[in-house]
């Protein structure tokens, strides 16, 4: 297998950054086919880092679940997915109503829990790794329904994803779901601890995590080649 190309990695996010900043300024649709491996010219600096900082926010979530990005430390709400208002109980005012929020951007997310998840959410805040305390316990003030939270800092502040507990066992669902986030801690951690340039440790790594993780029978690596044939590049699988 051979080793990554630095060079041409490199380039690639060049085009990239300087696609989405040209998306950017003009409006009109992203393009994506003009990106080529080894861009034209050099992207300025600032614009990678503009690239870089956004691939790490997408602009849909599962619909099973909400979400709320939040400043540091303030708690103030500065964007949130449109399904917030129905997982949590919330209501905004429309046109000629006097009732409800007028929007969740400017409030104090921890308004929106029960006084003691709101407390729990501010300890966790104030950690210097959030992600080893994933996830946290809520529970919405309007409704009195369960959420896991599950906290990851991005360039602007933090991302708290909200999940519907199950309601059976708390204290047994809660156990499983912190078991499952230490486990995609500890599996995350290895892969970013794995020594640069060698794919194929790289993904012999990755299937032993997403077995672990998912109790799957087998996983593979599977790779494309331009003919769209493949071959499987790793696999772990029971021995029956």
């Amino acid at each position: 297998m051979k080793p990554i190309n630095k060079g041409k990695a490199i380039a690639q996010c060049n085009a990239d950054a300087g696609l989405m900043a040209e998306f950017e300024q003009s409006g009109k649709s992203f393009n994506y086919s003009k990106s080529v491996i080894y861009a034209p010219q050099r992207v300025p600096e600032e614009q990678i880092t503009a690239y870089l900082s956004k691939i790490q926010r997408g602009g849909l979530i599962q619909p099973f679940g909400c979400m709320i990005a939040i400043e540091e430390p303030t708690f103030r709400i500065i964007s949130y997915s449109e399904n917030c208002l129905e997982l949590l109980g919330l209501h905004l005012d429309r046109e000629g109503k006097s009732k409800g929020l007028k929007s969740l951007i400017g409030m104090d997310a921890r308004s929106l829990f029960m006084p003691a998840s709101g407390a729990s959410l501010g300890k966790a805040m104030a950690s210097r790794e959030i992600s080893f305390l994933n996830p946290i316990w809520v529970y919405s003030r309007s409704t009195q329904k369960p959420f896991y939270a599950i906290l990851h800092r991005i360039d602007v502040g933090t991302v708290i994803d909200l999940e519907p507990a199950r309601l059976e066992d708390p204290a047994l669902s809660f156990t499983g779901a912190v078991h499952s986030q230490k486990l995609a801690v500890r599996a995350v951690a290895r892969l970013q601890s794995l020594p640069g340039g060698d794919i194929g440790l790289l993904c012999d790594t990755v299937v032993e995590d997403v077995q672990k993780l998912t109790g799957y029978d087998r996983v593979m690596v599977y790779k494309f080649h331009d003919d769209d044939h493949g071959e499987v590049v790793s696999e772990i699988r029971r021995s029956d």
